[in-house]
């Protein structure tokens, strides 16, 4: 008898914790790209200054992160970082931001100039 029950509340336990799958939904319909860019060996025009939002730096490729729409994975400094976004302006990618933080928590908007990543104070300068 003990043993039945053992066993059942181990069937409890094993069926309550089973993962369930999170879906990611994208704020905004975009075209699907995944590119994998070395930042070094990108050729940009002279003073290119962007805003993106970068939504995690990894030491390992993410296959989740990378499905999402409209990502840009970057490889710098031994990191793999997921952005969404090129907006010409602050005010456009914080916007954009403030959209992504009920599903990447930690989301922060890059500048990039050159394709080199900047401070924001520098950029806003």
């Amino acid at each position: 008898m003990k043993n039945i029950f053992l066993f059942i509340l181990g069937i409890f336990f094993i069926s309550c914790t089973k993962n369930e799958e999170k879906k990611v939904i994208p704020v905004e319909n975009h075209k699907v790209t995944d590119t994998i860019v070395s930042l070094e060996k990108e050729v940009l025009k002279e003073d290119t200054l962007i805003f993106t939002v970068q939504i995690a730096a990894l030491k390992n490729r993410n296959e989740k992160l990378a499905d999402v729409a409209d990502i840009n994975i970057y490889e710098e400094n031994s990191l793999i970082k997921y952005r969404l976004g090129t907006f010409e302006t602050y005010k456009e990618a914080k916007n954009y931001r403030l959209q992504l933080l009920n599903t990447y928590k930690g989301a922060f908007v890059q500048a990039l100039k050159n394709g080199i990543p900047i401070t924001i104070k520098e950029a806003l300068q």
